[in-house]
Formats: C-alpha cells, sequence, structure tokens
C-alpha cells in the first residue's frame, strides 16, 4: 500500500499543476467575465460544472499517465484471455502485491463512475455510462497491446467496468442523501452492495487460509504457458516412483537481542524509528561512539558502529583477535554449538551453517558476521541465523511427474537475468527446451513453512534457463 500511495504522489503532481491551472482561468473567468453579465444570462452558464469539468479533466490526465504514457513497448501483442486469473494468481501466491493490480484497476475507474452523471444526465442511466466505461477501457487496453506498453487483459476490463458500476452506486446513493436529506438504510445497503460482497469474499478467503496447514508460495501462478508446437525433451532417467520430502516451520526469536547487546557492550539507547515491522535503533557506548542496530521483522538483525570500517582486524594479532573473537560469542551465547569458524580475507570472524534440509530433525542455518577493531571492541555483528523446525513429511511429485508439467506449460517463466527482455519469456511455437537437471530444493511459503520445491534447470533456445515448481502435492 505504501508503494502505491508513493506512485499516486508521483503521477498526481502534474495533475495538481493542471487543475490549478485551470481553477485560475476559471476564476478569472468569473470575476472578469461572469460576473459582469446580466442576471438573465447567468441561468445559462455553470460554474459549477466547470470547476466539476476541471476536476474531471484532471482524473483524465491521471488515468493516461498510469496506462499510457512512459510505459516502455516490453509486452507487444500480448494478451491474457484468462477471466479472474489475476485474483487466483493472488490467491495461489496469497500476494497483496498481486491482489493490489485487481484493486488498483477497481478504483481508478471509481471516480468516472461519479463524474459522468454529474456532468451529463444521460449517464444517470447506467446503460450509456456502462458503453463508455467499456469503450474506454478497451482503447486503452488496445492500445497498450498494439504498442507493447501493456498486456490486454479480460480481468482488467472486468475490473475498469466494476469500478465504474461502484462510482455510479456511490452517485445514487449520494444522490439519494441530497434528495432526501438522510441516509435511507435500503439506499444504503444496495448501493454498497457490491463492495460489501466483495469484502465479504475477501474474509472469507483470508479464514480458508487461516485455517490450511502450510502457506502458498510465491512461485505457484495460474497462467499456463502455450506449450502447442513446443519441443521439450531430456536425456535424464526420470524416476516416477512417490516420494515423500520434509517440510520445516521457520522459527524467529530476536526479542531480547536490544537488552543482550546493551548489557554486553556497555551500550545505552538514543532514539529508534520503526517501519514496516523493522527496527533501527540508535546506541551509543560510554565512550560517546555511536552504533546503528537494526532489527528486521524476518529475524535478521545487525550492529553497526556508525563510522565502521570492515576489515579492521591487524594480521599481526590474528591469533589474539581469533581467541577474542570465540570469547566473545561464547559470552553473548547466541552460537549453536555445530557452528564453525572461518577468518575471512577481510579479517572479519564468520560462523556459518549450512542448509541441512531432508532431515527428519530440527537445524539450523545462515550465518554470523563479526568485525572487530584493533583494541578488541566490536566493531560490527551481524546475525543471520534461524532456526528450521521440523514439521512433519509430505508425499512430493516424483521427477518424472515435474517433466509432464514442463510439456504442459505448468511452470512459471522466471527472468533469470537482467539482460533478458520481458517479449523473450514468452513461449511460442518452435522454441526448443532442453532439461538438464530437476533437483530437489526449498523455499519458505507465505506462513514461514520451508517447503520442497523442484528446481528446474537446462537450456531454451540455447541459452541457460531454470524454473521453480512446487513439490508437494
Amino acid at each position: 500500500m505504501t508503494e502505491i500511495f508513493s506512485n499516486v504522489r508521483y503521477f498526481m503532481l502534474p495533475v495538481l499543476m493542471i487543475i490549478g491551472i485551470e481553477f485560475i482561468l476559471i476564476a478569472l473567468y468569473y470575476f472578469f467575465y461572469y460576473r459582469k453579465q446580466p442576471s438573465n444570462r447567468k441561468k445559462q452558464i455553470h460554474i459549477k460544472k466547470l470547476v466539476l469539468g476541471a476536476i474531471f479533466i484532471g482524473y483524465i490526465i491521471f488515468v493516461f499517465e498510469l496506462t499510457i504514457f512512459d510505459r516502455g513497448t516490453s509486452h507487444y501483442l500480448q494478451m491474457n484471455l484468462q477471466p479472474f486469473s489475476g485474483y487466483i494468481d493472488a490467491w495461489k501466491k496469497y500476494s497483496l502485491r498481486d491482489l493490489q493490480n485487481c484493486i488498483f484497476n477497481i478504483l481508478m475507474f471509481v471516480p468516472l463512475g461519479v463524474f459522468l452523471p454529474l456532468l451529463n444526465s444521460k449517464f444517470k442511466k447506467i446503460k450509456w455510462l456502462l458503453l463508455v466505461v467499456i469503450s474506454a477501457t478497451l482503447s486503452i487496453e488496445t492500445y497498450q497491446t498494439l504498442s507493447g506498453a501493456g498486456i490486454f487483459e479480460l480481468d482488467d476490463l472486468m475490473n475498469n467496468s466494476l469500478g465504474g458500476i461502484i462510482g455510479y452506486q456511490l452517485y445514487r446513493l449520494g444522490a439519494s442523501v441530497a434528495h432526501h436529506k438522510k441516509v435511507k438504510i435500503k439506499s444504503l445497503i444496495g448501493n454498497l452492495a457490491i463492495p460489501l460482497l466483495m469484502g465479504l469474499i475477501f474474509v472469507g478467503m483470508n479464514i480458508v487460509y487461516a485455517q490450511q496447514e502450510f502457506g502458498h508460495l510465491a512461485i505457484n501462478a495460474y497462467t499456463k504457458s502455450n506449450m502447442s508446437d513446443v519441443h521439450v525433451s531430456t536425456s535424464l532417467e526420470l524416476s516416477s516412483l512417490p516420494t515423500v520430502a520434509p517440510v520445516y516451520r521457520k522459527t524467529i526469536k530476536n526479542d531480547g537481542v536490544e537488552a543482550l547487546l546493551q548489557q554486553k557492550l556497555g551500550l545505552s539507547k538514543l532514539n529508534e524509528h520503526v517501519y514496516r515491522g523493522d527496527r533501527e535503533i540508535l546506541l551509543e557506548n560510554k565512550a560517546g561512539s555511536q552504533y546503528t542496530l537494526f532489527i528486521g521483522s524476518e529475524g535478521d538483525w545487525s550492529l553497526k558502529e556508525n563510522n565502521n570500517t570492515p576489515g579492521q582486524t591487524s594480521f599481526s594479532g590474528k591469533e589474539s583477535m581469533v581467541d577474542k573473537a570465540k570469547a566473545m560469542m561464547d559470552e553473548f551465547a547466541i552460537l549453536p554449538q555445530d557452528a564453525e569458524m572461518t577468518v575471512l580475507d577481510t579479517g572479519e570472524f564468520e560462523w556459518n551453517l549450512q542448509d541441512s534440509t531432508y532431515l527428519n530433525t530440527d537445524y539450523w542455518t545462515g550465518d554470523i558476521m563479526l568485525d572487530l577493531k584493533q583494541d578488541g571492541s566490536v566493531s560490527s555483528l551481524a546475525y543471520n541465523l534461524h532456526k528450521n523446525q521440523f514439521k512433519r513429511e509430505v508425499n512430493i511429485l516424483s521427477p518424472a511427474e515435474v517433466y509432464e508439467r514442463i510439456k504442459n506449460g505448468e511452470f512459471p517463466q522466471i527472468k533469470y537475468n537482467a539482460l533478458v527482455n520481458e517479449e523473450d519469456l514468452v513461449i511460442k511455437q518452435g522454441d526448443q527446451f532442453e532439461i538438464e537437471l530437476i533437483e530437489l530444493s526449498y523455499m519458505y511459503d507465505t506462513k514461514d513453512f520451508y517447503q520442497p520445491i523442484y528446481r528446474v534447470s537446462g537450456k531454451y533456445n540455447g541459452n541457460d534457463w531454470f524454473t521453480l515448481i512446487q513439490a508437494r502435492r
């Protein structure tokens, strides 16, 4: 939501400037022409509609900014005619970022449903209003498709039309209140039926999600690739036997970090800033040196002296520094027993625990980085360890089944290289896929479960390529 509001503020600046200029022109018109007209002619001039029209022009420009201007040309002649694909995609990923596009397309056309009946009584009939809304959407989608500025999506047509209807209902509700001088329950419920229904559906989906054991994976997608006349091959011997894999749950515990560091390092708190669940705390030691403690919502944290220069450890005193580093970690008591220390070329100390999936037991993974100054005090300390708690084994797809999913187009196209254009990821007739490796890996879902996935890699039209597929049935 923060990103949406940030973009809206960015696009609204030129819109507000244009509306401001229009208001100045209207004011000049009013004071230097309209007021001087005879009273019998003033009825023919509607200042209120001029003001409303000025705002409407600003709204149209705002829509053009979002849908036409400065959008690039990377989606030439691409179409998505799957109904409700955006909603299903957002549900499978349980992603507000994916859902926000649907919501924004609805909200974008709500003002149109309000403005049109106010500007012209003809649009008080919903059939004429819908005709304008659908025509405007088709024009925008057609332009985006032909210019490559976007994808022609059936969902956009549906969402924009829904937004226009909601705006029209808000207009009717406002007109009812203005006419009756009160809010009538029947009118309120009738004209807010669609938003209320959407709210109930949203609540119901969250209830269903809360009842599920596992969360959703970001790699899941609704849309399928058209694999007609696409050649898929492999030289691998793929097993079709049923198999299982463990699932883990990420455990986060950083509640006592601030108190621990203050106690062990003699730090006092100066101030704190919280943003999106992340905490940034300014600390100071007795010598007046200031440190910044960052505590992330995902469980990681780091302490860094504000004038820190990495790698200050003297190599001449390397052995004594190693002893100090070990003693400091023992005093902090934040290391698992099987963590091994490595001295990096920069002079920093690292404790690393490799990912140990496929074990039917709890295990720690991640790393800790420590940098000491010449006097043995902490220059920086970064903690990126977390515990994966074993939950249970689940049935997973066999490699042969994964290969069949590739052949059927049931996989996400992943942009693996910044130099790869979006159009290069669109599968078309004559494309060649050579599957060279299908290996089991892991990924965190939306409930912090560490779920098995398959990483499929090989060649796509001669270039390196990979995709990720959920392994759990």
